[in-house]
């Protein structure tokens, strides 16, 4: 788990060894509020792009309700097949969302 912006860039050596390696690792990592991605704020730094060569997926969840199923496939991802790094990026204010129970179905 990592910050946006630096926090994330720091992971890139160890992502980059999981998937040399075959380790299956899922990587979290913030973001700029979604309405700030795509207008070079503060710390906003494009995750997914610089990771896409060194994982076997990325994600940018954009909505609270993604989360529980975008976790199961990724940690499904991750250890299927040749195992690998997955990385998952959640904007802050989608991070600050409430889920409701009735949003959540569990795989």
């Amino acid at each position: 788990i990592a910050t946006s912006g630096p926090g994330a860039t720091n992971l890139v050596t160890g992502i980059a060894d999981a998937i040399l390696d075959s380790v299956p690792i899922v990587a979290i990592t913030g973001q700029v509020p979604r309405r700030m991605i795509g207008t070079d704020a503060f710390q906003e730094t494009p995750t997914v792009e610089i990771t896409r060569p060194i994982t076997k997926h990325n994600y940018l969840v954009m909505d609270v309700s993604e989360i529980p199923r975008v976790v199961s496939e990724a940690f499904f991802l991750a250890k299927s097949g040749r195992p690998g790094p997955v990385l998952i990026d959640i904007p802050k204010d989608v991070q600050q969302q409430m889920l409701q129970p009735s949003q959540w179905q569990p795989t």
